[in-house]
């Protein structure tokens, strides 16, 4: 009776939640799924990892910037462990605009 109430009660705040982020796994692996992506394009030499990345504004109200393949690599691996959904989804969008712009080398 008490697994039963709590998976309801679990049911209902997965319902309430949905709308408004996404669970904090399904981020994870976006970010990661992103990471790899990238990183696996840097090791067949289809990106090099010199490229600049846009990644916005680096700190609010200093303008935009950019860093380049290797360096967005590097701080999202020593940095994700520790980073709040926030962070994680602004990284994402990150690698997701960086994925979705590059073109492969022919």
């Amino acid at each position: 009776m008490i697994r039963a109430i709590s998976a309801l009660l679990k049911g209902i705040r997965d319902f309430i939640r949905a709308p408004l982020t996404r669970p904090q796994p399904e981020l994870q692996d976006s970010l990661a799924s992103n990471w790899v992506a990238i990183k696996l394009r840097v090791m067949r030499g289809e990106i090099d990892p010199g490229t600049p990345i846009y990644v916005a504004e680096l700190q609010p109200g200093r303008g935009t910037g950019y860093m380049t393949v290797q360096s967005v690599l590097k701080t999202i691996e020593d940095g994700w462990v520790h980073w709040d959904r926030k962070t994680m989804t602004w990284w994402t969008r990150v690698l997701e605009q960086a994925n979705n712009g590059s073109k492969p080398s022919a």
